[in-house]
């Protein structure tokens, strides 16, 4: 099979197409949420991809599907099954957390996608 001109050039601009991605993607990774989440406030909108700094308050389970709720400086997090690390993070511990904000029961939360989305600052003597 032979490839006519407009064939090889629609080849080429695929694969330029594919490399971009590619190499966006890259550096996007690299550069983390933390270049496109902002401060987890009371202008945060539904939607939105924050971050929240502080003591975990409070940690526990819910009753069903094995998720769990956190309280970082007065904020409630929610942790999905999926994401959770048994025993951390623990009550005193400093979080630093990202997250969507997301409205649940007439509360506000930030909802976690996964458990590199929360890092230790620091943990309780």
């Amino acid at each position: 099979m032979i490839l006519v001109r407009q064939e090889k050039i629609a080849i080429v601009l695929i694969l330029v197409v594919i490399a971009a991605v590619a190499i966006t993607t890259f550096f996007l990774e690299s550069a983390g949420k933390g270049a496109f989440a902002h401060p987890m406030g009371p202008d945060s909108r539904e939607g939105d991809l924050v971050f929240l700094q502080g003591s975990v308050e409070e940690v526990r389970a819910t009753a069903t599907g094995g998720h769990q709720i956190l309280r970082v400086a007065g904020v409630r997090v929610f942790i999905p099954s999926t994401a959770v690390r048994s025993g951390w993070p623990g009550v005193g511990d400093e979080i630093r957390v990202y997250g969507t904000v997301q409205t649940y029961r007439g509360e506000r939360e930030v909802l976690v996608r996964s458990g590199g989305d929360i890092t230790a600052v620091r943990s309780p003597p």
